[in-house]
């Protein structure tokens, strides 16, 4: 047989895919086939060894091929598209915005505080012991005690969630009374539906209630000045220099758990005149006059702002800006977030370009403003919707309603709680009796639906530490922390809702005496 014709015979030998995608030959090699094999040392076995061996080898490169392809694309989806900001939506263009709505509780976190409200009674702190007053016999008992001061307490169903300041952990406490490590973090915590937040300053962390970390995000707008955070639906809404600052979250396109933050400042305050180089607020903020300021003009005209006397002939004058600032700001209620404002009502001269020379006013001074300026204050309460504020773009300006201008001659406004449609807030007063200081704590509340406020109750005769002085609401009772004569006896009074019945529930011993509270005249 001559090579050529062998080589023809050979080439009659052919492997075909089979159905399970593996090659085989595709008929039985003859006898003159196998004769020919044999001279190279090959048999009908070696041929399908070898073809084994070639897919085996294309399998492995092939899978090689796509695990590169797959750990390519982890690495850019993980490491390198987070990095830019084109990769993060706002909730409502995310591909899982009904997942991210769903953690939506339309409530904000609530955080750790001295006195809570359970399903069969309230769990207060008094220093370093945890305390429980039932409902049905208003019996006091411990629960549970530290070796430092409890800062705060959470209830939720029956599970009971408390702060350690010796390890900055979150503790639970079982069904045996003892504490459990929940959560280590030195942030702020909050509980917010079925989720638990912690804001230390700079990173902001999401946990559920078997403890386990869902997300950690940065939070880049942390100042030392940053005070009084309220958590809702991912947003951070803070104060911060007497500011509202709103920081909206933008949901990575991959990961709705991963979030990049902007920041927001809110304004409330609105200007009507062209500002000079010396005002703070921008050409751009200047609005026409418009019915709130027509009414606030009216009343300072007649005085009727904080029962004020006009120092200046204001028909010189011209209304320039009303401006609004807020402290305080509450946990929301019923859709609501309110705050204690300062509004600065501001009115500049007419002719104050003629009043000023030229080189005055090129080099003006402070107290060449306060010679064309008039201001006076006011400290309303007011509330903001939250889907307003969610809204909301950078300086934008936010509507706000006020409820009530308390009265400011019984002391600085303290406090605002809000709680079942009513806005409960304290002023504190200072008095001297007997050449010793003394604080007189006044409680009132609004009516959100009347806006109708009222003092309900006074208690005299706490020491003169206002810091120590606080004020929490339950379901049926006001709670009143204070120092009663000594500034070292913290004692824990309750009060009905309607200020009747006042009672001693600790003294400054620590001892638990429920007899009713002596007024200290």
């Amino acid at each position: 047989m001559t090579v050529p014709t062998e080589i023809r015979e050979l080439e009659k030998i052919e492997m075909v895919r089979r159905n399970d995608k593996n090659y085989k030959l595709d008929h039985v090699v003859t006898k003159t086939q196998k004769t020919i094999l044999s001279s190279f040392g090959l048999d009908e076995y070696s041929i399908n060894k070898k073809m084994e061996d070639y897919m085996e080898i294309k399998r492995i490169k092939g899978l090689f091929i796509v695990l590169s392809v797959m750990a390519l694309i982890i690495i850019l989806i993980c490491f390198i598209l987070p990095r830019f900001d084109f990769m993060y939506v706002s909730a409502d263009k995310h591909w899982q915005k009904e997942k991210i709505a769903d953690n939506d509780t339309g409530e904000s976190g609530k955080g750790f505080k001295k006195v809570v409200q359970g399903e069969d009674g309230t769990y207060f702190v008094y220093k370093n012991k945890l305390m429980y007053m039932g409902n049905e016999d208003m019996q006091v008992r411990e629960i549970c005690s530290l070796s430092r001061e409890i800062p705060g307490v959470f209830v939720r169903d029956n599970d009971i969630f408390l702060h350690n300041y010796n390890d900055y952990s979150t503790y639970k406490i079982n069904s045996s009374g003892m504490l459990e490590k929940f959560i280590s973090n030195q942030g702020d915590i909050y509980f917010e539906g079925d989720y638990i937040y912690a804001l230390n300053g700079v990173v902001f962390e999401k946990y559920d209630f078997k403890g386990r970390r869902i997300f950690k995000n940065d939070f880049i707008y942390y100042n030392s000045f940053v005070m009084n955070y309220t958590i809702f639906d991912d947003y951070i809404f803070y104060e911060y220099d007497h500011k509202a600052n709103i920081t909206v979250p933008n949901y990575y396109l991959f990961d709705e758990n991963k979030i990049k933050y902007t920041k927001y400042e809110l304004n409330f305050s609105k200007y009507y005149l062209e500002p000079e180089e010396w005002d703070s607020y921008l050409e751009g903020e200047v609005i026409p006059y418009d019915s709130y300021a027509k009414e606030i003009d009216k009343k300072v005209r007649k005085g009727e702002i904080n029962e004020n006397i006009v120092e200046k002939d204001l028909d010189d004058y011209e209304l320039q800006s009303i401006e609004l600032s807020g402290r305080n700001f509450s946990e929301i209620s019923d859709g609501y977030i309110y705050f204690l404002g300062r509004q600065k009502i501001t009115y500049r001269d007419k002719n104050y370009k003629s009043k000023l020379e030229q080189d005055m006013y090129e080099n003006i001074k402070n107290e060449d403003i306060d010679k064309i300026k008039y201001e006076i204050e006011e400290y309303p309460i007011c509330r903001v919707k939250v889907e307003d504020i969610k809204k909301i773009s950078d300086r934008d300006f936010i509507n706000c309603e006020t409820i009530d201008v308390p009265s400011v001659s019984k002391g600085y406004i303290d406090d605002i709680i809000v709680r079942d449609g009513k806005v409960y807030f304290t002023s504190i007063e200072d008095y001297i009796k007997d050449d010793k200081e003394y604080n007189s704590l006044h409680i009132y509340f609004i009516d959100t639906e009347t806006n109708l406020s009222k003092e309900f109750y006074t208690m005299k005769g706490l020491f003169a530490d206002k810091q120590r002085i606080e004020t929490f609401v339950t379901d049926k009772y006001i709670f009143i922390y204070g120092c009663i004569d000594n500034s070292d006896n913290l004692c824990i009074s309750r009060v009905n809702q309607d200020g009747s019945n006042p009672i001693l529930v600790i003294d400054g011993n620590g001892d638990v005496v429920m007899k009713p509270l002596e007024a200290v005249e």
